[in-house]
């Protein structure tokens, strides 16, 4: 979804008023490299529980796992924190373009949704067999 305001404040509103539908589609993080090799997939939706490595800023080459999303498009990270002057801790929002996902959530299965997802990226135009739809891919396991 467009926004079609030029004005900043026009433009963060309707970004807090997305629905989760559409909110999933802005919240995409690139997948490292050694995980598109295995997956054959570039970008996935960020989740809770998810494994990142953060790749800019303050906390450049952390590695954590994701424990909260936000709804300016930010996510907190287990490992990256700051400590306060009373000595707690402090989980900063990480803007979600300066993290790469480098694992899955620690489930013993992978989630359906997700699941059907990386099947339906991968089969269009990333594998080496060539560019399939799914309706071929289809017909060739019934015959």
């Amino acid at each position: 979804m467009k926004v079609k305001s030029k004005q900043p404040r026009k433009q963060r509103k309707s970004l807090y008023r997305y629905k989760n539908h559409q909110r999933s589609k802005l919240l995409t993080v690139r997948v490292a490299d050694f995980v598109r090799e295995e997956y054959g997939i570039k970008t996935l939706p960020l989740r809770v529980g998810d494994g990142v490595r953060i790749i800019r800023g303050e906390f450049k080459d952390f590695e954590g796992e994701v424990i909260e999303i936000t709804k300016n498009q930010r996510a907190k990270i287990k490992e990256a924190t700051f400590d306060k002057t009373d000595g707690t801790q402090f989980h900063p929002a990480i803007h979600i373009s300066k993290m790469v996902i480098t694992k899955f959530q620690k489930e013993k299965k992978m989630d359906p949704w997700r699941a059907s997802m990386i099947e339906r990226k991968a089969v269009f135009g990333f594998r080496e067999e060539g560019l399939t739809g799914p309706k071929k891919q289809k017909e060739e396991e019934k015959d």
